[in-house]
């Protein structure tokens, strides 16, 4: 009998039991042979265990514990505020139950492709520590994308730390060099999320408060959900070069799919006589809405979102419906007028379009333009606006040949491969979308995703056909029909009173908030120059406040104008703070309240 298996089963089984019934380890005596794996297990100087495969060494040959004392003090330094361990594999489990023992409220999670390694280690080490912790994930056998949103759940990236042992990993090398790729796209996609935010959040919130009362009397895109008939596919549209094949075709196709068409696309559909089912268009800036400034689509949808350019919303088309707000102002109005329908945003509008294919339950889906790269170095599709505002403003200095090649080597260009395996240009952004795709493509399986051109950038997931292939399917005006006859049965209806009294509460909360910062800017400035006595008052004082804006039900709805952490390091990075710890904190105080105070008032402005 192994008593530390014992005892680890028994508690790895009241915590994990789906994984205990699944691997049928209830009861065990020992670890049954079929879970033991092919690694060496060997006493180390110190006296407790370690182990080796293939020669290397898991842990120290003298100390593991002393080693794991070090591995994780090192992980929790690497940047600030960490409390999530991720640990590939784990040896014999020595750094994730130092880790629990030292930091029993932080997050564990355990990633393991082959369960013989992780049974292993509860055959040989308590792993008391790891199962007390308030939040403990043993992902076993996990799909990388799996892995990505539990580390997302406890925090994200910012806050997590990998540990990671070269030695411990070899028996499953491709899927943790795969996993790190994974995760360092994730934190490239972080980190431009948040500078997109720094830069634009007050144009968001400038356009969701204009386009308010014009949103209010909008459907959403949820009426369209599953309501594809099985055999009708969907056409989505990009606006890549390889759009010129489908072009031609387009009158017919249009009897066979449900065309949806991203808005850089449109004035080319619209030029060889075609108007799409569907238009997408979400991006928030000026520049977007001049995609389709001036073109008419009466017979079109426009679908959008409640932050894009006002000009927008006067677009000639047959409706214009929302998809979920992607942007606080518009969410805290959903919230308590009801749901539009929440579509994927990957950082293009293509991913949009493609979940509002998926959305509406469309079993294949198919691409024309997504190229994610420049196949024979072509940027766009011929007539796109990009290219007109090249020829429009070329000149004799700066012909419009050479615009084109200063845009394929402004954005940061790498070589990949298309789908018939030549060499295509591409950038980080795009393959950032196509990481995007790829772990679509996992998560939804039953929706078979293809593109009509091999010369696009080759996405896993996503296989190729034809534009001859897409035209050999029947005509399909019967189920077109019926997809759209679900418009007639939308449950939406305008409730203009509601409206008014949620707006009216969002102002009277948002006055509320900054009457409470403006108070916290009062205190702290009065703990400037306050005894100590009188001091330590104030700084529960200003506790106090800190919960009433961190649980405020507006806190969500006004997050675009709070300052980022970007804005208040680089505020504090200017400031002369005081030798004194807590007037210095005083000062941090006022800086925060004062910033959250201009924010607020602003807000109020643009209401």
């Amino acid at each position: 009998m192994n008593s530390i298996w014992n005892k680890n089963i028994e508690l790895f089984s009241k915590r994990f039991p789906p994984l205990a019934a699944q691997f049928n380890i209830s009861g065990t005596q020992d670890i049954p042979e079929e879970l033991k794996a092919p690694i060496e297990i060997i006493p180390a100087k110190n006296g407790s265990l370690t182990a080796k495969e293939n020669g290397k060494f898991f842990h120290s040959a003298y100390n593991p514990q002393r080693e794991a004392e070090s591995t994780v003090k090192a992980a929790k330094e690497i940047q600030a505020e960490v409390y999530t361990g991720v640990f590939y594999s784990q040896g014999l489990g020595y750094a994730a139950n130092e880790w629990a023992s030292r930091y029993p409220n932080d997050n564990i999670i355990i990633i393991e492709t082959d369960p013989r390694y992780f049974f292993t280690a509860m055959a040989c080490t308590d792993f008391t520590p790891v199962f007390s912790v308030a939040n403990c994930v043993i992902a076993l056998q996990a799909d990388p994308s799996q892995v990505i949103q539990i580390i997302e759940q406890f925090g994200g990236f910012s806050h997590a730390s990998i540990v990671a042992n070269n030695a411990q990993t070899e028996h499953a090398k491709e899927y943790f060099l795969g996993l790190t790729d994974l995760m360092n796209r994730n934190r490239q996609k972080n980190t431009i999320n948040n500078a997109t935010l720094e830069k634009f959040s007050r144009l968001w919130l400038r356009n969701s408060c204009r386009n308010l009362d014009l949103t209010a009397n909008l459907d959403g895109v949820a009426r369209y959900a599953d309501k594809m008939p099985q055999n009708l596919p969907a056409l989505v549209l990009a606006a890549g070069p390889t759009l010129d094949l489908v072009l031609p075709h387009l009158k017919e196709l249009k009897k066979k799919c449900i065309i949806i068409a991203v808005d850089t696309a449109l004035r080319a559909c619209l030029r060889h006589g075609v108007e799409p089912d569907f238009i997408l268009l979400v991006d928030p800036q000026y520049y977007a809405s001049r995609h389709i400034e001036g073109l008419h689509s009466p017979s079109s949808i426009l679908i959008t979102e409640s932050a894009a350019y006002p000009s927008v919303f006067h677009f000639d088309c047959r409706e214009i419906i929302l998809c979920s707000a992607l942007f606080p102002l518009g969410q805290y109005f959903e919230k308590r007028l009801g749901p539009k329908g929440e579509l994927g945003a990957g950082g293009s509008v293509s991913t949009t379009a493609w979940d509002f294919a998926r959305m509406c339950g469309a079993r294949e889906i198919y691409f024309s333009g997504l190229d994610l790269g420049y196949p024979d170095y072509q940027t766009h599709i011929r007539g796109s606006t990009f290219e007109e505002k090249v020829h429009t403003t070329s000149s004799r200095k700066l012909p419009a040949e050479r615009s084109g090649i200063q845009s394929l080597f402004a954005a940061g260009i790498k070589k990949a491969r298309d789908y018939k395996g030549d060499e295509i240009l591409t950038d980080e952004k795009m393959q950032m979308f196509s990481w995007w795709f790829e772990s679509k493509c996992v998560e939804f399986p039953q929706n078979k995703t293809f593109t009509l051109s091999d010369k696009s950038l080759n996405i896993p997931g996503i296989k190729v056909s034809s534009v001859e292939e897409l035209l050999k399917k029947n005509d399909a005006e019967a189920l077109r029909k019926e997809f759209f006859d679900c418009e007639t049965r939308s449950s939406f209806k305008n409730n203009p009173e509601k409206f008014a009294a949620v707006k009216e509460e969002l102002k009277a909360g948002l006055n509320d908030l900054y009457k409470t910062a403006r108070k916290g800017v009062n205190l702290a400035q009065e703990g400037l120059t306050a005894t100590p006595q009188k001091a330590s008052q104030l700084m529960a004082d200003l506790e106090k406040i800190d919960t009433k804006v961190l649980t405020s039900e507006l806190k969500d709805a006004a997050s675009l104008v709070f300052p980022t952490e970007k804005r208040l390091n680089e505020i504090f990075a200017a400031t002369s703070f005081p030798s004194d710890k807590s007037r210095a904190l005083f000062l941090r105080e006022k800086i925060i309240y004062t910033e959250l105070a201009k924010a607020l008032s602003a807000y109020n402005e643009l209401l």
